[in-house]
């Protein structure tokens, strides 16, 4: 499997290039990098603003100054995200909350330890002027719906609203069909086809799936082994990442012009909107918690629903499958401004 890595010396180097006009991330010196853990991390997809507050972590220096050399490895469709970092061939990877139950439930030692979308980022996208507005609605209807007909949000609609109507066929990955039917529905992340849409002109709306299915997302797992050995440099990575993420949510425009550096297939705009529109799934609202939450009643009412939908035979102890991020230290208040 050819594998397309992203070393902290390269992202720097990118960096420079792409933001020559803003201050230059902060590095160590020739003596402290030499002092550095690496780290490997197995993305799930390419850089795209779903791991803004990593590439954030890596421009401002964070992984760095936490004594960490990062490498983002780029991933995709087919990179076994899950197995690779159970296995301990990386230590971190992206990877579904579902699939840290299912891989457990099969004897695997993977470990969620941070959570980058609060809420489902998984949604339906359709044509705006189409009237249906509900999950419901769209299950009750005949519509032709582009859709994974094996994941378990298919079946607990199916169980919840019979979609006998309906006329499922496979996900294609594109909008070529959706573009061409006004009256059709595919699965879409809220982050990509969405934003292709509005970049095309293409009046859309979306319906989430949250609703009926609501897994944490792009979760940040290690394996039980690493984990065990290096319990500082799991918990330094982890607050970086959040420190990261607060700072990529604050300003996103600082840091996507380096992300597009590296992915050019997703112009700088449609990276901007992407950041905008996942803001509310990965930021929670005041006093709702925190970036990288997780809580065991999350987890546990997964894993009943991974049961119920025949994905596993028995949900795996779930105070075994994650580690509850620390919350952050509040930001240190403004100093007070003298008057004369």
């Amino acid at each position: 499997m050819k594998r397309t890595s992203l070393s902290l010396a390269h992202f720097l180097a990118i960096v420079t290039l792409a933001l020559a006009a803003c201050d230059k991330p902060s590095s160590p010196g020739a003596s402290g990098a030499a002092a550095l853990v690496s780290i490997q991390v197995q993305l799930n997809w390419v850089p795209e603003p779903e791991f803004g507050g990593m590439y954030a972590a890596l421009q401002d220096g964070l992984y760095s100054q936490a004594g960490m050399n990062v490498e983002l490895i780029k991933g995709g469709g087919q990179v076994p995200c899950a197995q690779l970092v159970a296995s301990g061939r990386v230590p971190f990877a992206l990877v579904s909350a579902e699939e840290v139950l299912t891989m457990r439930a099969r004897g695997g030692s993977i470990v969620g330890v941070f959570a980058t979308f609060q809420e489902n980022p998984m949604a339906f996208l359709l044509h705006e002027a189409n009237p249906i507005n509900t999950l419901e609605q769209l299950w009750r209807s005949n519509s032709m719906v582009g859709v994974n007909v094996g994941l378990p949000y298919v079946t607990i609609l199916n169980e919840k609203y019979s979609g006998a109507g309906l006329k499922l066929v496979p996900y294609s990955g594109g909008l070529a069909t959706f573009l061409v039917t006004p009256d059709s529905a595919q699965q879409c992340f809220i982050a990509s086809e969405p934003v292709e849409c509005k970049v095309r002109g293409v009046p859309v709306k979306i319906i989430s799936m949250a609703e009926v299915f609501n897994p944490y997302a792009a979760v940040v797992a290690t394996n039980e082994a690493f984990l065990k050995q290096n319990p500082a440099v799991v918990e330094a990575f982890v607050q970086a990442t959040q420190e990261g993420w607060r700072r990529y949510l604050a300003t996103p425009q600082k840091y996507n012009p380096a992300i597009v550096a590296l992915n050019p297939s997703m112009s700088l705009e449609a990276m901007n909107i992407a950041a905008e529109i996942e803001r509310s799934s990965i930021e929670p609202a005041a006093g709702k918690g925190f970036i990288g939450e997780m809580t065991a009643a999350r987890w546990e009412a997964l894993g009943k629903q991974l049961v119920a939908c025949k994905v596993i035979d028995v949900c795996p102890p779930v105070n075994e499958a994650f580690v509850a991020p620390r919350a952050p230290a509040p930001s240190p208040a403004p100093a007070p401004t003298s008057t004369p």
